[in-house]
């Protein structure tokens, strides 16, 4: 089979800066090429580093397709890449963040099993914290990515909520055309778009799939501020959320996150912690119910709250 008729795999990875990460992530993704049977090809999308990102890119990566992106926004984006790889044949698409740090030269293989066992549609990567991971991103990265993989269909919506549709594009592959037939990525979201593909995929009637066994490092240490202004955008995320999302619960999940984090710091000795845990959660609550209410704020306050404060600033459409 020449290469031109052969199935492959497109690899998209926006990039911001990403000096510190960009080479370990290439080695990682050419270890893993020679373990699948497909074509790799690489697309990296980035919005105009000012740092090494690109030469990088060229010296460790000659072959991949290295565009420019003039304005970023988490859906569209990736929808731009993932239209730019559909003339290599692809039979899957791989979305990476540039931080994401692959554990092992098989990830890619086992992130691709199910879909070519036909069992999911569209599967991701567990995450796991950093070596200098706080105790309490620890347990962030623990209680969303357990040791256990799991499918999820439609038939789970109304015992797990929205929680269903939990997908991470840090590491996550899909099925090239479903992709397509469920229309890509939503446009112009503020955040989570991955949870509304996967949203999407349910309701046609896919599985997705976490795949414990293909695990990459990746987490952030967050400061109080920072969470406030990352839920204030779930929250406003929610607020706009399409029909995908309609009848699924959002409520428990967050008190559960509360509770059982009380318990790991107390588990593990540090009950200074405690009152940080506490004023954390206040802080995600108001700020996620803030950002539900966003509609009710004036623009130039909703881009002093908000994480993505270059979203308010964008054209809404839908894909």
């Amino acid at each position: 089979m020449s290469e031109k008729n052969q199935k492959s795999i497109v690899i998209i990875v926006p990039t911001l800066n990403s000096q510190s990460y960009i080479e370990r992530l290439i080695q990682s993704i050419d270890y893993a090429s020679t373990n699948i049977k497909y074509v790799v090809y690489l697309y990296i999308l980035d919005s105009n580093s000012q740092d090494e990102t690109r030469r990088l890119i060229k010296k460790l990566s000659p072959s991949a397709s290295f565009f420019t992106v003039d304005e970023f926004n988490h859906g569209g984006t990736r929808n731009w890449g993932a239209l730019l790889g559909k003339d290599k044949n692809p039979y899957a698409y791989v979305f990476m963040t540039q931080d994401s740090q692959p554990v092992s030269e098989d990830w890619l293989r086992k992130l691709l099993e199910p879909i070519e066992l036909q069992k999911a549609a569209a599967t991701f990567a567990r995450q796991l914290p950093r070596p200098n991971a706080s105790l309490l991103e620890q347990f962030s990265r623990y209680f969303n990515y357990p040791e256990r993989s799991q499918s999820r269909t439609v038939a789970d919506i109304p015992h797990l909520g929205v929680k269903a549709f939990f997908f991470s594009n840090v590491c996550s592959a899909v099925r090239a055309d479903v992709f397509w037939e469920v229309g890509g990525f939503p446009e112009h979201v503020i955040m989570n778009e991955d949870m509304t593909l996967a949203a999407k995929l349910i309701r046609a009637g896919y599985t997705i799939r976490y795949v414990a066994e293909a695990e990459v490092v990746h987490s952030h240490d967050y400061n109080l501020q920072q969470q406030f202004r990352r839920n204030f955008d779930v929250g406003a995320f929610f607020a706009d959320a399409g029909p995908e999302l309609a009848g699924a619960s959002v409520g428990g999940e967050g008190l559960r996150f509360v509770r059982e984090q009380l318990q790991y710091v107390v588990r593990h000795g540090r009950i200074n912690l405690l009152p940080l845990v506490i004023v954390e959660a206040a802080a995600k609550f108001t700020a996620f119910q803030l950002g539900r209410r966003h509609q009710l704020l004036p623009q130039a306050i909703k881009k002093h709250l908000s994480m993505h404060s270059y979203h308010w600033n964008q054209k809404k459409e839908q894909i």
